[in-house]
């Protein structure tokens, strides 16, 4: 009997085979139909670098079809330099059966040049040897331009951050800095963002009670301005900052950082506080000027009649000792209003070209004489061979009030006073038009001062020495000179680091320009000329177009002052006098006119009772240059 399986229905083998090869069939299709549609470029390549599949993406780009492709090398395909340039050596790489990524330009009939990432992936038969090569290109144009363009804004973004003078900062909850930028490291003095990151904001803080109030203000807002904050910097010093915090959340609303800028206003701060201070002073000088004039008118009528009475009195009178005592006090009081003219730039100076080192050499060596012990006196010329226009006397005058009141703030300790001498570029801070300047720094090592009293040392009658010492016009005087030849002063100073005077005087080029070959003004004779001022004077008058003879009172100068047209006598010399002088010139035969620079102390009586006449005019020191050339050609226009 025939038997039969149990229940399952009996297939062909011819049948099983059929069904086998139409599911094989449709799983290539849907292969195929996936390989081909997909967005990347599928391609099939052998040892030969011969491209034996390729999907419709592929030749889509190529605008070529499958035919015109298969059997072709890659260079062929791609061009044999980019092939040999970015393709042989990945595909090299995957037959030694790795997976390699990398990512290229490319370009494509379809779509021109084209940033591709490609995969290679190694394909391998039954002994697991790699035959075939399956390269998978992404078109990754879009990406990378998007990636460029966000890259382009963070570079811009860091460049803005980094390049701004304003100094951004972020900080957590507490204050504790996570993260700043070099505008905040140099605005708080730090060399890199170790010195800074993990301290608190409040450590740069002066008042830190005030951080405690601001934080608090932040938490409970969550966005604060503080303005015109004194913070404190790495190195101690004081700066005046403006601060914009505001605070940022998450999506829940929670507090994560607080993101700040710091603003540096300390130069505002101080241009404003050297605004104010400057129109003080041009007001008090305003007043001071006004009065000065009218006192000098009273001054002349009590000194002329002074004179008048005293021509009708004894030698040996009373009253003959008191006016003699009123002309004095007159000198002195004339003295002190000249002071304050000069404060308030009443008084015009004579504008010559002046070499600066000259000056400060002539001020050191008449200061060095008297130095009390431990005190030194040291020049430090960068620059020998810089000038500017002013008058010589007055400039003179403003090295010696400066040195003398730095050597007397070191009397009692002793120290180092430093004057030098280099260029300076304006700062464009606004206070001096641009352009090249004079440096001269006064640095000595005294006391110091605190800022109340720096503020207010340039005020007339404020002193900061000791009391008794001086008139308190001192540096009012030096304030006024200086504000007069466009020039501009400074002072920096801290309790028990000294003081550092700096002026900036516009330059006027670094070699003295040639003066045209002219006939002098006149002749000139200078006695005695050995000490710094009278040298000072006698240069001075010689840039101004005087011919000028120095000479000492010991040497044979009678004959020549006989050809002078004008003869200044300076009295400060202590070995000669100026009446031995006087008597001199007029036992010879001299009638050349006298004028006679002396201190305001000074008496005249005995120069007053010679018959020649010789003394026609007494200028009372300080002098300035305008003054004297003013006197000579008075005199001279007299005498003609």
């Amino acid at each position: 009997m025939p038997q039969h399986d149990s229940g399952k229905p009996h297939r062909p083998d011819s049948v099983a085979k059929r069904m086998k090869s139409s599911r094989r069939r449709r799983d290539n299709f849907f292969s195929d139909l996936i390989v081909d549609w997909s967005r990347s470029m599928i391609t099939i390549i052998n040892r030969d670098y011969v491209y034996e599949k390729v999907n419709k993406t592929f030749c889509i780009n190529h605008n070529l079809n499958a035919e015109m492709i298969v059997g072709k090398m890659i260079g062929e395909v791609w061009g044999n330099d980019n092939f040999n340039k970015n393709i042989k050596s990945n595909i090299d790489r995957c037959f030694t059966g790795r997976v390699v990524f990398y990512q290229a330009f490319f370009e494509t009939p379809a779509w021109g040049k084209r940033y591709y990432e490609v995969v290679l992936r190694p394909v391998t038969d039954e002994k697991e040897t790699v035959t075939h090569v399956m390269a998978e290109t992404y078109d990754i144009t879009e990406i990378k331009l998007k990636e460029q363009a966000a890259s382009e804004v963070e570079w811009e973004f860091r460049n803005l951050e980094s390049n701004l003078p304003i100094g951004f900062f972020r900080c957590d909850n507490e204050g504790v800095m996570l993260h700043v930028n070099k505008a905040f490291l140099k605005i708080i003095g730090a060399k890199n963002e170790n010195e800074v990151n993990g301290r608190s904001l409040r450590e740069f803080y002066k008042d830190p009670l005030s951080f405690d109030q601001h934080l608090q203000k932040l938490k409970n807002e969550g966005v604060a301005s503080f303005g015109r904050l004194e913070m404190k910097a790495l190195d101690g010093t004081y700066i005046v900052c403006r601060i914009n915090v505001f605070t940022v959340r998450d999506g829940s609303g929670n507090p994560v950082y607080n993101d700040g800028a710091m603003e540096d206003l300390t130069r505002e701060a101080d241009l404003e506080k050297r605004l104010i201070q400057a129109h003080k002073l041009d007001t008090i000088g305003m007043l001071a000027g006004g009065i000065a004039h009218d006192f000098n008118t009273i001054l002349t009528t009590i000194y002329g009649y002074a004179e008048m009475s005293l021509e009708t009195l004894e030698k040996s009178s009373e009253n003959y000792n008191n006016i003699c005592k009123i002309i004095q006090a007159t000198g002195r009081a004339r003295a002190l209003t000249n002071q304050i003219l000069t404060f308030s730039r009443h008084a015009e100076q004579e504008r010559i070209k002046v070499r600066i080192s000259d000056i400060i050499t002539e001020t050191i060596s008449s200061v060095k004489p008297g130095l009390p012990p431990g005190i030194d006196v040291i020049s430090e010329i960068r620059t020998p061979d810089l000038y500017v226009m002013a008058d010589p006397t007055q400039l003179f005058r403003v090295f010696i009030n400066l040195a003398r009141n730095a050597i007397q703030a070191m009397e009692d300790r002793g120290g180092r006073l430093t004057i030098m001498l280099d260029t300076k570029l304006s700062d464009n801070s606004g206070r001096l038009p641009e352009g090249k300047y004079a440096m001269i720094r006064f640095e000595d090592t005294g006391p110091g001062m605190d800022e109340k009293t720096a503020d207010r040392i340039f005020e007339p009658f404020f002193t900061a020495g000791k009391p008794g010492k001086g008139t308190g016009l001192g540096l009012s005087v030096v304030y006024g000179i200086i504000s007069e030849i466009d020039g501009d002063i400074t002072v920096s100073s801290r309790v028990d680091e000294g003081t550092v005077i700096e002026l900036l005087l516009p330059a006027s080029g670094s070699v003295a320009e040639e003066t045209p070959q002219m006939a002098p003004r006149a002749e000139i004779m200078v006695i005695p000329a050995s000490d710094s001022e009278a040298r000072l004077i006698a240069d001075a008058l010689s840039s101004s177009g005087y011919h000028v003879t120095v000479s000492d009172p010991s040497g044979k100068w009678i004959p020549k002052a006989a050809l002078a047209d004008v003869i200044i006598v300076i009295d400060n010399s202590p070995a000669v006098r100026a009446t031995d002088i006087l008597f001199s010139l007029a036992n010879n035969g001299v009638d050349s006119p006298v004028l006679m620079i002396s201190d305001f102390d000074v008496w005249l009586a005995a120069e007053k009772e010679l018959t020649s006449g010789l003394l026609k005019s007494n200028l009372f020191k300080p002098v300035s240059l305008k003054e004297i050339i003013y006197s000579i050609d008075n005199l001279i226009n007299k005498t003609s």
